[in-house]
C-alpha cells in the first residue's frame, strides 16, 4: 500500500493512495537435457479515489533452457499486462505485451564463442486516461562474438538490427555495431558494458503534408556493473543510450543513468539509496512541440531509498520512497512525482 502524488506522469498532478496486491505461482523442472520455468502472477491494483485506474494485471511466462552440451540456450515465449504511468505521453496506461524470443551460444573454439538472439515483441494498448495510442510491433536479432581474454575477462563485438512497426503505417530500421567488455571490466568492478554506432532510417509518412524524416546516427551504450566495496556494502551503474519508439509512434534519442548503493546491516536489516537522470530527445513530425514547433526536449532527475526487514525465511517488509522530477519545452510535460509504499512479500 502505498501513495503516488502523480499517477498520470503529467503536469495536472492528480494524486491518490494504492493498494496492490501480487498472487505468483512459479513451476521449474530441471530433469533431463531440456529445463522448464514457468510462471503465472496476478496483480491487482486499487485507486481510492480514481477506480477508473483500478485494474487486473496477469502475467504469464514460459521458458525452455538448455544449458548443456556444445550449443546452449533458451526459447522464451510471455503475455503481460502492464498498467503504468508513462512519462513520454504523460498518461497512465494499459497494454497488452505479447513477446517471444530464441537465443543460442556456440562455441567455435576455447576462446572463441558466438551468441545470437531473435526475438518478436507486440504491444497493444487496451486503455488509456488520454488520446489514443499507437500498437508497436519490434523485431530484434543480433549476433555476438565473444573472445576470452582471461579467466576474468571477455571482450565481445555485437551486430544488431531492430525493425519497428507502428499501426499508424510508420516504422523504423536501426542497425547499431557495439564493442564491450563482460566480467571484470575494471579493477574490482564486474559486470558488462558496451559502447557502439546506430544508424536509423525512419520509413513512412506521419501524416498527411508531412515530409518523410531523414537518417539520423548517433553513439550507443548499455552496460551494468557492481562493486562491493565490503562485505556489507555494494553499489550498481547502469548506462543506456538508444533510440526508442513511443506509444504516439514519435521517435526519442534516450540517454540514462543510474547509481544504486545498499548496505546491509545484519542478515534481517538492509538499506538502499539511489540516484539516476537522463535525457529524452523526441525525433522528427512527431516529436515536436505542438506549441512552438521546435523538437521536443525532456531531461529528468530521480532519487530513491528503502529500508528491508527480513523477519524470516518466508516473510520480508519493504519501506520505500521515490522522487522524479521531469523538465520540458512541452509545458503538459512538466511534472514532479512522488510515490511512498510499504510492502509485505511471502514466498513458500
Amino acid at each position: 500500500m502505498g501513495y503516488d502524488s502523480n499517477i498520470n506522469a503529467s503536469a495536472y498532478d492528480v494524486s491518490d493512495t494504492t493498494m496492490d496486491a501480487v498472487v505468483q505461482l512459479e513451476y521449474l523442472r530441471r530433469a533431463g537435457m531440456i529445463g522448464v520455468n514457468a510462471n503465472i502472477s496476478y496483480a491487482i491494483d486499487r485507486f481510492l479515489r480514481n477506480t477508473s485506474y483500478d485494474t487486473v494485471d496477469p502475467t504469464y511466462s514460459l521458458e525452455f533452457d538448455k544449458a548443456s552440451g556444445r550449443t546452449t540456450g533458451s526459447l522464451d515465449f510471455g503475455a503481460t499486462r502492464a498498467s503504468q504511468a508513462d512519462a513520454a505521453v504523460n498518461l497512465y496506461t494499459t497494454s497488452w505485451d505479447y513477446n517471444a524470443s530464441l537465443n543460442i551460444r556456440y562455441p567455435v573454439i576455447d576462446r572463441y564463442s558466438f551468441t545470437g538472439t531473435f526475438a518478436y515483441d507486440y504491444v497493444d494498448y487496451t486503455k488509456t486516461s488520454g488520446q489514443p495510442l499507437v500498437n508497436l510491433t519490434t523485431y530484434n536479432s543480433s549476433l555476438s562474438l565473444f573472445y576470452i581474454l582471461s579467466d576474468e575477462r571477455d571482450l565481445f563485438v555485437t551486430y544488431r538490427y531492430r525493425d519497428e512497426q507502428c499501426a499508424n503505417d510508420t516504422s523504423t530500421v536501426d542497425d547499431a555495431l557495439s564493442l564491450g567488455v563482460h566480467g571484470k571490466v575494471l579493477w574490482d568492478i564486474n559486470g558488462s558494458l558496451s559502447v557502439g554506432y546506430q544508424i536509423l532510417n525512419p520509413r513512412g509518412v506521419p501524416s498527411a503534408g508531412t515530409a518523410p524524416q531523414g537518417q539520423y546516427g548517433d553513439l550507443t551504450a548499455n552496460g551494468s556493473v557492481t562493486w562491493n566495496a565490503n562485505r556489507e556494502l555494494a553499489f550498481t551503474g547502469s548506462l543506456s543510450r538508444d533510440y526508442s519508439t513511443t506509444p504516439i509512434a514519435a521517435t526519442t534519442d534516450t540517454t540514462a543513468a543510474t547509481l544504486d548503493g545498499k548496505y546491509r546491516f545484519d542478515p534481517a536489516l538492509s538499506a538502499g539509496a539511489g540516484i539516476g537522470g537522463g535525457e529524452d530527445r523526441f525525433l522528427g513530425p512527431l516529436g515536436l512541440n505542438p506549441g512552438t514547433g521546435e523538437e521536443r526536449l525532456d531531461y529528468y532527475f530521480t532519487w530513491n531509498t528503502s529500508v528491508n526487514y527480513k523477519f524470516n525465511e518466508r516473510l520480508n517488509a519493504t519501506l520505500a520512497y521515490a522522487f522524479f522530477e521531469n523538465w520540458s519545452n512541452l509545458g503538459f510535460a512538466v511534472f514532479r512525482r512522488n510515490t511512498v509504499s510499504l510492502a509485505l512479500s511471502s514466498r513458500w
